[in-house]
């Protein structure tokens, strides 16, 4: 399980970029920018004490608002306080940490299901199985390879009519397989069909889109069965790093290369024991954020420590089709290693056609699921 300590600098709000998460404490400690999509990004606790408008210069202490003079930088309880938010999308980001802080797995609106929550509480202490009967190994390579359902459903049925008697399983269930071995499946959440917002914490019971008023349902299934059939018209997929990190420490070999940074730590602490400065800055380690951290406690020997970043891509050439995507860097792994394909964790999907207007309801599921561990 992860830590209790946490240092979040997301910096949300459509920008990509990368930070570090130590462990997973509800609360965005230190100057944590929540500021979410518009015009918001980048606000910290010091930024809501403003209050004057034109005619109140900034260095003028005058116009800050008195009551909000006594408030501590920092302090993530004043976010929602009424007196200190005067922006809409801020306090639509107030909104988000404030729920992260309550968050727990038994949620229904993580989306994990009963099989993997089980496997979550009660983790595999063997092995992964590495005897595979050369069918299932077909089936699992054909399910990697294949972007989508109904392409592995089409090369099945071409298999099938070669080969009519080999039992090759069905999407559905080698899906499941691959869930069962691996203990990793996807959590499935609503979306805006113009990819303004994810209907995730406070947009979670919404509709329709607050920001361009799209219907969350499909109308006609929605008429046709009387308000009984509620189809989304679009979907997005995240995949909680907590069973991911328990299927990387399953593996003996894996597991014993997850000692590098505290091994690191430990040099690095006996070289400022004879210097003021460190010889070299090689690692991301080496920051001044990691090495307080370390110092004060907020990170303990055996916790684990990710990175997050995220970004977005144009799919197609001569199509615009954007799709953003952002992943998990485990590091207490080397950095010859933390970075290799294989040893990135995906966090989730971002589909298009747009990009979205307010980020923080698309990677709310993801860190929802982080701070419940």
């Amino acid at each position: 399980m992860l830590g209790d300590s946490a240092h979040l600098d997301t910096g949300l709000g459509g920008q990509s970029g990368s930070s570090e998460i130590i462990s997973g404490d509800p609360q965005y400690s230190g100057n944590a920018q929540a500021a979410s999509s518009g015009g918001a990004e980048g606000l910290c606790a010091n930024d809501l004490q403003f209050q004057g408008g034109a005619d109140h210069p900034l260095d003028d202490p005058a116009s800050l608002n008195p009551s909000s003079l006594d408030i501590p930088p920092g302090d993530v309880e004043d976010l929602w306080l009424q007196d200190t938010i005067h922006l809409g999308d801020l306090q639509t980001a107030a909104d988000f940490v404030k729920e992260l802080q309550g968050a727990t797995l038994d949620d229904p609106s993580l989306g994990m299901s009963d099989e993997a929550l089980h496997r979550l509480r009660n983790p595999l202490c063997d092995q992964p199985p590495t005897a595979i009967d050369n069918v299932t190994r077909l089936a699992i390579d054909l399910y990697i390879g294949t972007p989508s359902e109904v392409t592995y459903e089409t090369v099945r049925r071409a298999i099938l009519r070669f080969l009519p008697d080999l039992q090759l399983p069905s999407y559905y269930k080698v899906k499941r397989s691959v869930a069962d071995l691996t203990g990793v499946e996807s959590v499935v959440h609503d979306m805006c069909v113009k990819s303004c917002i994810a209907y995730t914490g406070p947009f979670l019971d919404l509709d329709s889109c607050p920001k361009c008023s799209e219907p969350r349902y499909d109308q006609f299934r929605l008429q046709t069965s009387s308000g009984q059939e509620k189809i989304p018209r679009q979907e997005f997929h995240t995949i909680p790093i907590g069973p991911q990190l328990q299927a990387l420490y399953r593996s003996p070999e894996s597991a014993s290369c997850v000692h590098y940074l505290c091994n690191k730590v430990h040099c690095m602490f006996k070289d400022l024991e004879h210097a003021d400065c460190l010889d070299e800055y090689s690692d991301v380690l080496h920051g001044t954020d990691l090495i307080g951290a370390f110092q004060d406690g907020r990170i303990r020997e055996d916790d684990i420590v990710l990175m997050f970043s995220i970004d977005g891509a144009q799919l197609y050439a001569k199509k615009v089709l954007l799709c953003w995507i952002y992943i998990w860097v485990l590091l207490n792994l080397s950095p010859t290693k933390c970075y290799k394909k294989h040893r990135v964790f995906v966090g989730g999907f971002i589909p298009g056609p747009n990009n979205p207007k307010n980020i923080d309801s698309f990677l709310f599921p993801g860190l929802q699921h982080l701070v419940a561990l």
